[in-house]
Protein backbone atom coordinates (compact mmCIF):
# COMPACT_ATOMS: atom_id res chain seq x y z
CA UNK A 1 0.00 0.00 0.00
CA UNK A 2 1.23 3.41 -0.85
CA UNK A 3 2.22 5.51 2.06
CA UNK A 4 0.47 8.90 2.56
CA UNK A 5 3.08 11.54 3.53
CA UNK A 6 0.41 12.93 5.90
CA UNK A 7 -0.21 9.74 7.73
CA UNK A 8 3.43 10.02 8.50
CA UNK A 9 3.24 13.52 9.75
CA UNK A 10 0.79 12.56 12.43
CA UNK A 11 3.34 9.32 13.40
CA UNK A 12 5.62 11.54 14.18
CA UNK A 13 3.57 14.40 15.89
CA UNK A 14 2.31 11.23 17.93
CA UNK A 15 5.99 9.77 18.76
CA UNK A 16 6.74 13.25 20.43
CA UNK A 17 3.55 14.00 21.97
CA UNK A 18 3.11 10.71 23.57
CA UNK A 19 -1.09 11.04 23.34
CA UNK A 20 -3.92 11.30 20.45
CA UNK A 21 -4.79 14.40 22.63
CA UNK A 22 -1.31 16.21 22.43
CA UNK A 23 -0.61 15.31 19.05
CA UNK A 24 -3.90 16.64 17.87
CA UNK A 25 -3.21 20.13 19.75
CA UNK A 26 -0.03 20.04 17.95
CA UNK A 27 -1.31 19.69 14.70
CA UNK A 28 -4.71 21.98 15.16
CA UNK A 29 -6.82 18.53 14.88
CA UNK A 30 -8.81 16.43 17.39
CA UNK A 31 -7.46 13.12 18.74
CA UNK A 32 -9.73 11.50 16.88
CA UNK A 33 -8.45 12.21 13.61
CA UNK A 34 -4.92 11.47 14.96
CA UNK A 35 -6.24 7.82 15.72
CA UNK A 36 -7.91 7.71 12.64
CA UNK A 37 -4.61 8.50 10.87
CA UNK A 38 -2.42 6.45 13.26
CA UNK A 39 -4.56 3.05 12.56
CA UNK A 40 -4.47 3.70 8.64
CA UNK A 41 -0.69 3.80 8.30
CA UNK A 42 -0.11 1.07 10.88
CA UNK A 43 -2.71 -1.15 8.76
CA UNK A 44 0.23 -1.12 5.60
CA UNK A 45 3.62 -2.29 7.91
CA UNK A 46 3.87 -5.91 9.06
CA UNK A 47 4.92 -4.74 12.21
CA UNK A 48 3.60 -2.18 15.20
CA UNK A 49 4.16 1.17 15.20
CA UNK A 50 3.40 2.11 19.03
CA UNK A 51 3.17 0.28 21.94
CA UNK A 52 1.04 1.64 24.76
CA UNK A 53 3.13 2.64 27.77
CA UNK A 54 2.24 3.97 30.95
CA UNK A 55 -1.02 5.84 29.64
CA UNK A 56 1.90 7.33 26.53
CA UNK A 57 2.26 5.51 23.13
CA UNK A 58 5.74 4.61 22.22
CA UNK A 59 7.12 4.53 19.31
CA UNK A 60 8.59 0.39 18.82
CA UNK A 61 11.97 0.03 17.70
CA UNK A 62 10.98 -0.32 13.79
CA UNK A 63 8.91 3.11 14.00
CA UNK A 64 11.94 4.88 15.33
CA UNK A 65 13.56 3.82 12.35
CA UNK A 66 10.75 4.90 9.81
CA UNK A 67 10.47 8.19 11.76
CA UNK A 68 14.65 9.17 11.02
CA UNK A 69 13.67 8.80 7.81
CA UNK A 70 10.72 10.53 7.99
CA UNK A 71 12.49 13.27 9.52
CA UNK A 72 15.12 13.67 7.32
CA UNK A 73 12.89 13.70 4.28
CA UNK A 74 10.82 16.91 6.27
CA UNK A 75 14.21 18.23 6.43
CA UNK A 76 14.87 18.21 2.80
CA UNK A 77 11.09 19.59 1.90
CA UNK A 78 12.25 22.33 4.38
CA UNK A 79 15.15 23.16 2.28
CA UNK A 80 13.25 23.05 -1.15
CA UNK A 81 10.69 26.10 0.49
CA UNK A 82 14.33 27.68 1.16
CA UNK A 83 15.22 28.09 -2.44
CA UNK A 84 14.11 32.09 -3.12
CA UNK A 85 12.37 32.53 -6.64
CA UNK A 86 14.99 35.17 -7.68
CA UNK A 87 18.40 34.37 -5.90
CA UNK A 88 20.17 37.40 -5.01
CA UNK A 89 23.27 37.00 -2.41
CA UNK A 90 22.54 35.68 0.85
CA UNK A 91 19.07 35.04 1.78
CA UNK A 92 17.08 32.71 3.94
CA UNK A 93 16.03 33.02 8.06
CA UNK A 94 18.23 30.94 10.15
CA UNK A 95 17.25 30.10 14.25
CA UNK A 96 19.80 29.79 16.78
CA UNK A 97 19.33 27.93 19.76
CA UNK A 98 21.88 28.92 22.97
CA UNK A 99 22.02 29.43 26.53
CA UNK A 100 20.94 33.16 27.26
CA UNK A 101 24.54 33.86 28.60
CA UNK A 102 25.83 32.82 25.17
CA UNK A 103 23.50 34.88 23.12
CA UNK A 104 23.23 37.97 24.85
CA UNK A 105 27.32 38.01 25.45
CA UNK A 106 28.55 35.98 22.44
CA UNK A 107 26.31 36.60 19.59
CA UNK A 108 23.93 39.23 19.81
CA UNK A 109 26.81 41.55 20.14
CA UNK A 110 27.85 40.59 16.66
CA UNK A 111 24.25 40.30 15.33
CA UNK A 112 24.07 43.85 13.08
CA UNK A 113 27.39 43.35 11.32
CA UNK A 114 26.20 39.60 9.97
CA UNK A 115 23.15 40.99 9.08
CA UNK A 116 24.63 44.39 7.44
CA UNK A 117 26.42 42.51 5.29
CA UNK A 118 23.89 39.89 4.26
CA UNK A 119 20.18 42.04 3.25
CA UNK A 120 18.44 39.23 2.49
CA UNK A 121 19.25 37.22 5.47
CA UNK A 122 16.61 36.97 8.98
CA UNK A 123 18.46 35.92 12.69
CA UNK A 124 16.63 34.30 15.48
CA UNK A 125 18.39 33.94 18.35
CA UNK A 126 16.33 31.50 20.49
CA UNK A 127 17.97 32.02 24.21
CA UNK A 128 16.92 29.11 26.46
CA UNK A 129 18.69 27.05 29.32
CA UNK A 130 16.96 23.68 27.66
CA UNK A 131 18.42 21.96 24.84
CA UNK A 132 16.15 22.62 22.21
CA UNK A 133 14.52 19.56 20.36
CA UNK A 134 16.80 19.66 17.25
CA UNK A 135 15.12 16.26 15.51
CA UNK A 136 11.67 17.96 15.85
CA UNK A 137 13.40 21.31 13.82
CA UNK A 138 13.08 23.53 17.03
CA UNK A 139 16.48 25.39 15.68
CA UNK A 140 18.34 25.41 12.74
CA UNK A 141 21.96 25.58 14.90
CA UNK A 142 22.12 25.06 18.27
CA UNK A 143 25.38 26.14 20.94
CA UNK A 144 25.80 23.74 23.54
CA UNK A 145 28.27 23.43 26.36
CA UNK A 146 28.47 19.89 26.40
CA UNK A 147 29.40 17.77 23.33
CA UNK A 148 26.21 15.64 22.34
CA UNK A 149 26.58 11.92 22.62
CA UNK A 150 24.61 11.17 19.76
CA UNK A 151 21.87 12.71 17.32
CA UNK A 152 21.62 13.19 13.56
CA UNK A 153 23.32 16.53 13.10
CA UNK A 154 27.34 18.03 12.24
CA UNK A 155 28.93 18.75 14.81
CA UNK A 156 31.89 21.08 15.38
CA UNK A 157 33.61 21.99 18.31
CA UNK A 158 33.94 25.87 18.85
CA UNK A 159 36.41 26.92 22.14
CA UNK A 160 36.42 26.46 25.42
CA UNK A 161 35.07 28.76 27.64
CA UNK A 162 37.66 28.95 31.38
CA UNK A 163 35.80 28.43 34.46
CA UNK A 164 35.88 30.56 37.39
CA UNK A 165 35.15 31.12 40.85
CA UNK A 166 32.98 33.87 41.67
CA UNK A 167 32.47 35.05 45.02
CA UNK A 168 32.68 38.03 47.53
CA UNK A 169 36.11 40.17 47.29
CA UNK A 170 36.88 40.35 50.98
CA UNK A 171 38.76 37.34 51.82
CA UNK A 172 36.96 34.55 54.03
CA UNK A 173 34.67 31.50 53.60
CA UNK A 174 31.16 32.73 51.67
CA UNK A 175 28.11 31.94 53.94
CA UNK A 176 26.34 30.42 50.86
CA UNK A 177 27.50 28.24 48.17
CA UNK A 178 25.60 28.04 44.80
CA UNK A 179 25.47 25.03 42.28
CA UNK A 180 24.02 23.30 39.67
CA UNK A 181 21.47 20.72 40.75
CA UNK A 182 22.25 16.73 41.39
CA UNK A 183 21.43 15.82 37.80
CA UNK A 184 24.14 18.14 36.29
CA UNK A 185 26.63 16.33 39.16
CA UNK A 186 28.74 15.56 35.62
CA UNK A 187 29.57 19.26 34.06
CA UNK A 188 32.42 20.95 34.53
CA UNK A 189 31.47 23.22 37.43
CA UNK A 190 30.42 20.74 39.70
CA UNK A 191 33.14 18.47 39.58
CA UNK A 192 35.11 21.18 39.87
CA UNK A 193 32.92 22.30 42.90
CA UNK A 194 33.49 18.91 44.28
CA UNK A 195 36.84 18.98 43.93
CA UNK A 196 37.15 22.33 46.14
CA UNK A 197 35.06 19.86 48.55
CA UNK A 198 31.77 22.81 48.38
CA UNK A 199 29.60 20.60 46.44
CA UNK A 200 28.06 18.97 49.86
CA UNK A 201 27.66 22.46 51.46
CA UNK A 202 25.47 24.01 48.72
CA UNK A 203 21.96 25.25 49.83
CA UNK A 204 20.97 27.22 46.22
CA UNK A 205 20.70 25.50 43.11
CA UNK A 206 19.73 26.56 39.60
CA UNK A 207 20.20 24.97 36.45
CA UNK A 208 20.54 28.67 35.00
CA UNK A 209 23.84 30.55 35.12
CA UNK A 210 22.23 33.78 35.27
CA UNK A 211 20.42 32.59 38.74
CA UNK A 212 23.69 31.48 40.17
CA UNK A 213 25.42 34.94 39.15
CA UNK A 214 22.27 36.63 40.32
CA UNK A 215 22.64 35.15 43.90
CA UNK A 216 26.57 35.85 43.99
CA UNK A 217 26.05 39.37 42.63
CA UNK A 218 23.77 39.86 45.87
CA UNK A 219 26.17 39.12 48.06
CA UNK A 220 28.35 37.00 50.31
CA UNK A 221 27.86 33.49 47.82
CA UNK A 222 29.79 31.51 45.98
CA UNK A 223 29.65 29.31 42.69
CA UNK A 224 31.92 28.47 39.74
CA UNK A 225 30.43 29.33 36.11
CA UNK A 226 31.52 30.30 32.81
CA UNK A 227 33.85 33.58 32.47
CA UNK A 228 30.69 34.69 30.78
CA UNK A 229 29.00 35.34 33.79
CA UNK A 230 27.52 38.81 34.77
CA UNK A 231 28.49 38.38 38.33
CA UNK A 232 32.25 39.92 37.38
CA UNK A 233 31.40 42.84 36.24
CA UNK A 234 29.72 43.64 40.46
CA UNK A 235 31.49 45.37 42.61
CA UNK A 236 32.49 43.42 45.56
CA UNK A 237 32.94 40.59 43.38
CA UNK A 238 35.83 38.52 42.82
CA UNK A 239 36.88 36.08 40.05
CA UNK A 240 39.73 33.16 40.73
CA UNK A 241 40.45 31.67 37.08
CA UNK A 242 40.43 27.59 37.49
CA UNK A 243 42.16 25.52 35.22
CA UNK A 244 39.34 23.86 33.85
CA UNK A 245 37.57 24.77 31.01
CA UNK A 246 33.78 23.96 29.45
CA UNK A 247 33.75 23.38 25.82
CA UNK A 248 30.97 25.00 23.21
CA UNK A 249 30.12 22.81 20.32
CA UNK A 250 28.31 24.06 17.23
CA UNK A 251 25.35 21.29 15.99
CA UNK A 252 23.63 22.11 12.48
CA UNK A 253 20.98 20.53 10.92
CA UNK A 254 22.54 18.56 8.40
CA UNK A 255 19.87 18.94 5.59
CA UNK A 256 21.71 22.65 5.75
CA UNK A 257 25.21 21.49 5.10
CA UNK A 258 25.05 23.62 1.70
CA UNK A 259 22.02 25.68 2.50
CA UNK A 260 23.97 29.30 1.46
CA UNK A 261 22.35 31.25 4.44
CA UNK A 262 23.60 28.54 6.94
CA UNK A 263 26.94 28.78 5.93
CA UNK A 264 27.04 31.79 6.37
CA UNK A 265 25.86 31.74 9.85
CA UNK A 266 27.78 28.90 10.63
CA UNK A 267 30.99 31.20 9.83
CA UNK A 268 29.55 34.22 11.58
CA UNK A 269 29.56 31.55 14.59
CA UNK A 270 32.87 30.35 14.51
CA UNK A 271 34.56 33.85 14.02
CA UNK A 272 32.35 34.71 17.80
CA UNK A 273 33.85 32.34 19.05
CA UNK A 274 37.43 32.90 17.76
CA UNK A 275 39.22 34.68 21.05
CA UNK A 276 38.08 31.43 23.37
CA UNK A 277 39.48 29.00 20.85
CA UNK A 278 43.06 29.63 22.88
CA UNK A 279 41.64 27.56 25.49
CA UNK A 280 42.05 23.29 25.78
Amino acid sequence: MPLDWEDLKYADALAAAGTYAAAGKALGVNATTVARRIAHLAAGFPYALFAAVEGRWVPTAQCVRMLAHVREIHGHVDAIARIPAAPSGVTGHVRVAATPAVCDDILAPAASALLAAHGGLQLTLLASDRNVDFPHFEADMAVRLAKPERGGFLIRRLGALKLKQYGPAEQGEAALVCAYPPYLESTPESRELARLGLSGKARFFSNSARALAAVIAAGNATAILPELAPAATQPGVAARELETHRDAWLLVQPHLRKDAAALAVRDWIIGCFAPFRKTG
